[in-house]
């Protein structure tokens, strides 16, 4: 069985006692340090070998985007935090995953996962492969390719996720959608909208342009669209 090192990273000792008893689960992982100080952090990442790190963000003095952007290690970053506003930072980065805090088990386990398809050797069939899940309707389980997504509709505790000319309604609401796709590339561009940022042909400031769909843009969501569209601009 191979082994991968980690270490957590949080100013807050309950965020880092609450992965610490996840990780436990896994016999996989090897827990080397956990830190308070993300300076101590940033020696050690530079230091030591370390597989996979998950950090917070908002700490004192380096936050953890700023941890990822100046550590010169192949570690694979995991952003833990209770904000949603800075997922747009965190997909820019190309981090394993964004989680929000508290974090569930369930969101735990599929970041795990996650990591451990990365290390997976590369073959002709699974560098076709992308991301998928599956949403039951009726008796069957319809399998959904995330580069399928055109966008997604919330609707109280369902979601409307829209594939081309099909439809498929899933029983989760859009906040957990707007966790599990983050890393994907996804963002919340509405109370009740989700999009793909890469599939993004046109915005005029309120309305976006995915193929033919016209999405709406909330004003509080607006900057952070701007910003992110400023950062692909010519």
């Amino acid at each position: 069985m191979k082994i991968y090192t980690t270490i957590i990273i949080d100013d807050e000792q309950l965020a880092i006692d609450v992965l610490k008893n996840y990780l436990a689960r896994y016999p996989q992982f090897k827990l080397l340090e956990c830190f308070t100080d993300p300076e101590e952090a940033f020696a050690y990442l530079n230091t030591h070998k370390v597989d996979i790190a998950f950090t917070d963000i908002a700490m004192p003095n380096i936050s953890g985007t700023e941890l990822v952007k100046l550590t010169t290690s192949n570690t694979k970053f995991v952003m833990v935090t209770s904000y949603s506003d800075y997922a747009i930072e965190s997909f820019e980065l190309d981090v394993i995953d964004y989680l929000l805090k508290p974090v569930p088990f369930d969101r735990f386990a599929k970041t795990i996962d996650r990591f451990l398809s990365l290390d997976i050797p590369a073959t002709e069939t699974n560098k076709a492969m992308s991301p998928s899940f599956f949403i039951k309707e009726g008796d069957e389980y319809v399998k959904v390719w995330v580069k399928d997504i055109d966008y997604i509709e919330g609707m109280k505790d369902y979601a409307k996720i829209y594939c081309g000319k099909n439809y498929y309604l899933a029983l989760k609401t859009l906040k957990s959608l707007e966790e599990i796709l983050a890393p994907y590339g996804f963002m919340r561009v509405h109370k009740s909208h989700i999009v793909p940022l890469e599939k993004i042909t046109q915005f005029n400031g309120r309305v976006i342009l995915i193929n033919t769909n016209q999405i709406p843009v909330g004003s509080s969501y607006r900057e952070a669209l701007k910003i992110y569209l400023e950062n692909k601009r010519l």
